[in-house]
């Protein structure tokens, strides 16, 4: 099985990301097959993820079954799923008419919660406070955490998510969601 190097290498990022644990020496994956174990019920032995990572050689020889379960770690089907609809980006446009569901910040009100997800396996559960402001009240395997508040006026279906994170120091930083392939999941909770 002939596999790109660059999709490994953003599989092992995500893996790492999911686990929420840098992988870099024996102890770690001895760690991350533990977690893996744990979270699918599927084995991958800590020498065969010592080749994925290039801590020995010969990940070229990698198995698809262990691909697979991999994918399933950070929230894709199978392999295949990962790379076409994650890795692979077919006609690339420098701009283009944004069309799908839309919700509208506008539409809300004070007070209503609004969940959004996308890959691989990042879920929020947002509060609206007034203003085009939201906090995070629930964060599963993404970067913003609960207590973090952010500004934004429109969730678009399938489209990346441009936010303005505050920060402690009370200004903003850009902060982009969904990124490859955008949003999977927007739904609004009153």
């Amino acid at each position: 099985m002939s596999i790109n190097p660059q999709h490994i290498t953003l599989l092992r990022q995500l893996v790492e990301e999911s686990a929420d644990h840098a992988v870099a020496t024996s102890n770690d994956f001895i760690f991350l097959s533990g977690e893996i174990r744990g979270r699918l019920n599927e084995n991958i032995s800590v020498s065969t993820l010592k080749r994925l990572w290039g801590y020995v050689d010969g990940y070229a020889s990698v198995r698809q079954s262990t691909l697979d379960i991999l994918v399933r770690f950070i929230g894709f089907p199978d392999w295949e799923t990962f790379v076409s609809d994650y890795c692979e980006v077919d006609g690339v446009q420098s701009s283009h008419r944004v069309a799908g569901e839309s919700l509208f910040v506008k539409d809300l009100s004070i007070g209503d919660n609004v969940e959004i997800q996308w890959n691989p396996n990042r879920r929020l559960l947002l509060n609206y406070l007034g203003d085009n402001m939201f906090t995070t009240t629930e964060s599963e395997n993404a970067k913003l955490k609960a207590g973090d508040r952010f500004l934004c006026q429109r969730f678009v279906l399938n489209q990346p998510l441009f936010v303005d994170v505050l920060t402690k120091d009370g200004h903003t930083e850009l902060f982009v969601m969904g990124n490859k392939g955008g949003l999977t999941k927007i739904s609004r909770k009153r």
